[in-house]
């Protein structure tokens, strides 16, 4: 392996591949470990053990015909050694399979989590916002139930009012009743006066003209008393029929307002009982998601740990395997090296390779 500028050179050993340091100089470069670092039961260095692998190789990849039975035997070694690798991959690459599709469905499963989440908040805006909605309404109609009892007492106010008028009115008419009582009663003491006195009408003419005239006065002040106590009697009646009517439509707005606040009330009642419903199934619905999620992760994670056990299981196997599989090569190639019916061709392949016993 050539080094450029900056590039870091490792082991040409396929099954090591540590970083080499770096050469000094301008002699040749090492290609494989100088730390006295060994490998399999027979402790070959990298560059043995690379070798190895390359005969190995070059013999099952060799174009040449050989019918000897030591090759045959040879090749059937190599095959058994290859298997286990071949194992070793197809095992590697399911568990892989398996790693990705129980990510992809972990991964779907919180994504779908999220959105029903989302989902849960949304409804949860929703009710709360029908929930103030219906406050608002009941706080609206005990406004309006206030307004109809300040009305009510203007009402009531307005109809003492009215009652003391017409109190005031009636004592006025009483008060002029009995000015005319007193007129009459005076009357009646000017007849007597008058019989009294008869034999005296000439003296008392000029007398008896005065009375006349104040009994006139008496009488026309007593008229106009009349028409006052009517008149205050009449504005009695009207306060009295604007009084009734008053209380009538207060009354009517009193009751409209009263129903009206049953009915919020009512509304609000049932858009709570809504709401909290909705809360209550949404929360339910929501805590039990989130427990079935918890479960799948849960479950997810103790598949992954167990296929990830697993894994480690099969891999040491493999790598014992392969170790044994390196260990029967070694001794295959001990054999081979070592048997006198080899062709000529395959020993010199055998002896080209340095082998460290």
């Amino acid at each position: 392996m050539t080094e450029d500028a900056g590039q870091v050179r490792v082991c040409e050993y396929r099954r090591c591949g540590a970083p080499l340091p770096p050469a000094v100089g301008r002699g040749s470069r090492a290609r494989f470990c100088q730390d006295g670092k060994t490998w399999g039961r027979r402790n070959l260095s990298c560059r043995d053990a690379e070798a190895v692998l390359a005969d190995a190789e070059a013999l099952r990849e060799s174009d040449t015909a050989l019918d000897d039975t030591a090759v045959t035997a040879l090749a059937g070694q190599v095959d058994r050694v290859l298997e286990p690798a071949r194992g070793l991959v197809e095992t590697l690459t399911t568990v892989r399979h398996q790693l990705e599709a129980t990510t992809a469905a972990a991964l779907a499963e919180r994504d779908t989590a999220l959105a029903e989440a989302d989902e849960h908040r949304l409804h949860r805006g929703r009710a709360e916002a029908e929930a103030a909605q219906a406050r608002d309404a009941a706080e609206t109609a005990v406004a309006a139930a206030a307004s109809a009892e300040r009305e009510k007492a203007a009402a009531l106010g307005e109809r003492d009012e009215e009652r003391a008028a017409r109190r005031a009115a009636v004592q006025e008419q009483q008060r002029a009743e009995g000015q005319l009582a007193a007129v009459r009663d005076e009357l009646a003491r000017v007849a007597d006066r008058a019989d009294a006195t008869a034999a005296v009408a000439g003296e008392r003419a000029a007398a008896i003209a005065t009375l006349t005239a104040e009994l006139a006065a008496a009488r026309t002040a007593l008229e106009e008393e009349r028409d006052r106590g009517r008149s205050a009697a009449a504005r009695a009646d009207a306060v009295q029929d604007r009084l009734d009517a008053a209380r009538a439509d207060h009354e009517a707005a009193l009751g409209a307002a009263r129903d009206d606040q049953a009915k919020a009330v009512a509304a609000h009642e049932v858009a709570l009982d809504r709401a909290r419903a909705e809360a209550g199934r949404l929360r339910a619905g929501f805590d039990q998601r989130l427990t079935e999620l918890q479960a799948a992760h849960e479950q997810t994670v103790r598949s992954m740990h167990e296929t990830t056990t697993n894994l480690g299981a099969e891999l040491r196997s493999a790598l014992s395997r392969a170790e044994a599989a390196e260990r029967e090569l070694a001794g295959v190639f001990g054999v081979l090296r070592e048997a006198p019916e080899l062709p000529e061709k395959l020993k010199q392949l055998l002896d080209r390779r340095p082998v460290q016993d």
